[in-house]
């Protein structure tokens, strides 16, 4: 393929899209004599009519509706190809529409916003905070924090790490409370579930290397991680908690790890955004500065080094 080909192709695709010569040749600041010779040498080339040609429109043939969308692609993938180019060496800058889950955005991210707009003073952030799955299309959202595996295979995914999750429960509760040392001694135990269910729920513990699913009768259940912290600290029970959560609680002593050799099931997170070809400079600023913190911020939660490289493409 040689480079006049594909400035023909461009050509064709002008004319098309600005639906006559001389318009084509005003956006592409070439002659109208030198937009019908490319065009006559591409039909010439093809040995095929792409265009019905009349003194008032043009019209395109069955072949040219064909070859037009082949160099509408061509042209879109030059262009993206050159965003691309530019957004990496690009100055992180503009309006960034980001959506936090409620208990991690507030009690995590938030704090550590701060740090991001200092870094990034040209970049502004508008937060949302929520538990559904917001629609990143149809919300404008630049980029989504998500918990749990991502099933949609529509969108980027970045992981940020995992959040292990442990049994608490207050000093003064345990102290009332009867003897605590297998999962299944659970069952005789005020549990507070982290999700609202309809009768028993099925709770998968590990243990060493072992799985057993204990089923229990939460006495409270609530789909909010603060709360079900906040009913700990108060007494009302066992609950399972994030360690990004019960951490400082337990180092001053108002929280009791229970079950030590046990743990809940870890919870994900990911960022997601739309597979841009070339991603924005704010976006990729924000991803990485996530990636950082939650490393730096949440060391136990990282046994090994794992590096993700965001992607330049979709």
């Amino acid at each position: 393929m040689d480079a006049d080909l594909l400035t023909d192709m461009a050509v064709f695709a002008a004319v098309v899209e600005n639906n006559g010569f001389s318009a084509a040749a005003e956006t592409l600041q070439m002659s109208k004599s030198n937009i019908s010779r490319r065009v006559a040498v591409l039909e010439d080339r093809l040995q095929l009519k792409l265009m019905h040609r009349t003194t008032r429109k043009i019209g395109l043939t069955e072949s040219g509706r064909v070859y037009y969308e082949h160099c509408a692609r061509l042209v879109a993938d030059a262009r993206e190809a050159d965003a691309a180019i530019r957004a990496i060496h690009a100055h992180p800058s503009g309006l960034l529409n980001v959506s936090l889950p409620e208990t991690l955005g507030r009690a995590f991210i938030l704090p550590l916003l701060p740090e991001f707009l200092e870094r990034y003073p040209d970049v502004k952030l508008n937060l949302t905070f929520t538990n559904r799955k917001v629609d990143l299309i149809e919300e404008r959202c630049d980029v989504a924090v998500r918990k749990g595996e991502i099933e949609d295979d529509s969108v980027c995914a970045i992981p940020l790490g995992g959040s292990s999750q442990y049994f608490y429960a207050a000093p003064g509760y345990m102290k009332s409370a009867g003897p605590l040392r297998t999962p299944q001694d659970l069952q005789k135990h005020c549990y507070i579930a982290s999700r609202t269910a309809v009768g028993p729920i099925d709770l998968r513990v590990t243990r060493g290397d072992d799985n057993v699913n204990v089923r229990l009768s939460p006495r409270v259940g609530v789909r909010d991680h603060e709360a079900v912290l906040a009913m700990t600290l108060a007494g009302m029970g066992v609950a399972l908690l994030p360690v990004w959560m019960a951490r400082k609680h337990v180092q001053t002593g108002t929280l009791l790890p229970v079950l030590e050799d046990c743990r809940g099931p870890t919870v994900a997170f990911n960022a997601i955004f739309q597979p841009h070809r070339g991603m924005a400079p704010n976006l990729r600023a924000f991803i990485e500065f996530l990636k950082d913190r939650f490393r730096i911020n949440r060391p136990w939660e990282f046994e090994a080094p794992e590096e993700t490289t965001l992607p330049m493409s979709g």
